[in-house]
């Protein structure tokens, strides 16, 4: 998150630029009988607002057919959409339509994280509208997202309105409680706490009316464990990392507390030697894709 993070900003960029790295030298291939593919599509008219999207083959012979929304990670500050190419060609292969998308980032003039909740919901709008024109009717989605992403979509989850029955969710290293990611350090710049409350409420206000506990408050506002609650707490797959120097294990203990506590059904995947990119388990990768995989069919019904 722009300034106003403290030592954590310069983990976060180093965090993006690996991911940036990563991403582009293991990039998959598309193949034309993977789907239809649809690339680059405007749902808004910032900078960012673009989106892919892979419909699976007869489509439109699919009167239930669902899709997943990737939403990527890079700190709220970076990253891109094709993070989850492969994601979205392993998914349209099994008959799900998929897409990532892009939204507006923190850098940008004006933009707030409630700038990127409203851009999520205006993507799936047109995503409906866009595979609508091709003949294609979605009726029912999951959405999905990693670090950054995962909070974007938990908060999309709990805490907005849905033009699409949710079914599920899938986060993978999502950051749950602002608090933890951001502890209260005294000797914040004033900017600093300056920008980080507009980051989080679209506000601009003094960092001099800013006690502790005002900014604990304001955190909780930005936090997905704080909407959890009986009409909120979909089926949800987590999956986090033992070893995660970023978003540390209390996130996932947050989220597992608050579902456990609703009694509500989810599947934790915790990758017991992986930081924050999750590489390190092989096994529980596999467990993730196959959790997915049932997830699908379970609440998709197909």
């Amino acid at each position: 998150m722009k300034k106003g993070c403290g030592c954590l900003f310069g983990a976060i960029v180093l965090t993006v630029i690996i991911g940036a790295i990563v991403m582009y030298v293991l990039k998959p291939k598309w193949h034309d009988e993977y789907g239809q593919r649809f690339q680059d599509i405007a749902y808004g008219s910032r900078q960012h607002n673009t989106y892919d999207l892979y419909l699976p083959n007869e489509a439109e012979k699919n009167d239930s057919l669902a899709l997943i929304l990737y939403v990527h990670g890079g700190s709220w500050l970076g990253g891109d959409k094709a993070e989850h190419h492969g994601d979205c060609y392993t998914w349209v292969q099994k008959g799900y339509a998929t897409a990532t998308m892009n939204y507006s980032l923190l850098v940008e003039e004006g933009v707030s994280l409630l700038t990127m909740y409203d851009e999520i919901d205006a993507c799936i709008r047109h995503i409906v509208s866009f595979a609508s024109e091709k003949g294609v009717h979605i009726r029912q989605m999951a959405i999905a997202g990693t670090s950054a992403g995962g909070h974007l979509a938990m908060m999309y989850a709990y805490h907005h309105s849905h033009p699409l029955p949710l079914r599920f969710e899938a986060i993978k290293v999502g950051p749950a409680d602002f608090r933890i990611l951001f502890p209260y350090d005294e000797n914040s710049k004033a900017e600093d706490v300056e920008n980080f409350v507009f980051n989080c409420t679209g506000k601009r206000m003094k960092a001099k009316d800013f006690s502790k506990e005002l900014l604990d408050s304001i955190k909780l506002l930005s936090s997905p464990v704080n909407y959890l609650n009986d009409s909120t707490a979909l089926p949800a797959i987590f999956a986090y990392g033992e070893k995660d120097w970023l978003v540390k294990p209390d996130h996932y203990h947050a989220l597992q507390a608050k579902y456990d506590s609703l009694g509500r059904s989810y599947e934790l995947i915790v990758f017991p030697n992986s930081d924050h990119g999750l590489m390190q388990d092989k096994d529980c990768s596999e467990r993730y894709e196959n959790t997915l995989n049932a997830y699908c069919k379970k609440y998709f019904g197909y």
